[in-house]
C-alpha cells in the first residue's frame, strides 16, 4: 500500500512494480482530491445556512392576545425605512402613515396621560390579490383591509424599536397568507439592521 509523503501527496511510483499498487495510489489520490473539495463546498455554504437560521430564529415575536411584536436594537428611522422598502418591494403601496406618536403626545396633556412613545408610526397598506380573497370569502372581512403594521420606540427605552402586527386569525384560512406576508416583510426589514 502507498504511503502519504509529508506534503500529503501519495506518490504514484512505488519502488514496488505491482500494477495493483498504482491502482491503489490512483484511488487514494482521488479521495485526497474529492473529499477536500466537498469540504470546501460545505464550508462555502455553511455561512449562508447559519445566516438563514439566524435571520429566521433571531426575530421571534412576543405574542399577545392582540398582536405579534418583534424588536430590534436599531435607529427608528432605519427600521421604518426598511419596512417601507420591504413593503414596496412586494408591489404594495402604503396608503397612509399615521403619526401615532405626535397624536398621542399632543393629547396626553389634555387627558392627563403620559408620553409612551419616543417615535411611533402605523403603516397602512394592502395586497390586492389577498384582499380579494378575503372579501370574496366574506364581504364583511373588509374590516381586515388595509393591513396595519406599527413601528415604534418606547420613551423609556428608545434604543429598542418594536414592529407589531395584528395577531393571526386562527379560524380564518384566508388571513393566513396575509399574516405570512406581514411576517416576511418584518423579518426582511429587521435583518437589514
Amino acid at each position: 500500500m502507498s504511503t502519504v509523503n509529508r506534503r500529503g501527496v501519495i506518490p504514484f511510483n512505488n519502488n514496488n512494480n505491482n500494477n495493483n499498487s498504482v491502482e491503489q495510489s490512483c484511488s487514494q489520490t482521488q479521495y485526497l482530491i474529492v473529499y477536500p473539495l466537498l469540504a470546501l463546498l460545505f464550508l462555502a455554504l455553511l455561512p449562508r445556512v447559519i445566516l438563514a437560521e439566524n435571520s429566521l430564529g433571531e426575530f421571534k415575536p412576543v405574542i399577545t392576545a392582540a398582536a405579534w411584536v418583534y424588536s430590534v436594537n436599531a435607529e427608528f428611522d432605519d427600521v421604518a425605512e426598511s419596512l417601507v422598502e420591504a413593503i414596496e418591494a412586494r408591489g404594495m403601496v402604503i396608503s397612509y402613515v399615521s403619526q401615532a406618536d405626535s397624536m398621542l403626545a399632543r393629547t396626553a396633556a389634555t387627558i392627563g396621560g403620559r408620553v409612551v412613545y419616543s417615535d411611533a408610526k402605523v403603516l397602512l397598506f394592502c395586497k390586492a390579490n389577498l384582499a380579494h380573497r378575503l372579501v370574496e370569502e366574506n364581504p364583511h372581512h373588509l374590516v381586515l383591509c388595509p393591513y396595519a403594521m406599527s413601528v415604534y420606540g418606547l420613551a423609556a427605552e428608545p434604543a429598542k424599536i418594536y414592529v407589531g402586527i395584528r395577531a393571526p386569525l386562527a379560524d380564518l384560512d384566508e388571513y393566513k397568507a396575509v399574516h405570512q406576508l406581514l411576517v416576511a416583510v418584518i423579518v426582511e426589514a429587521l435583518a437589514e439592521q
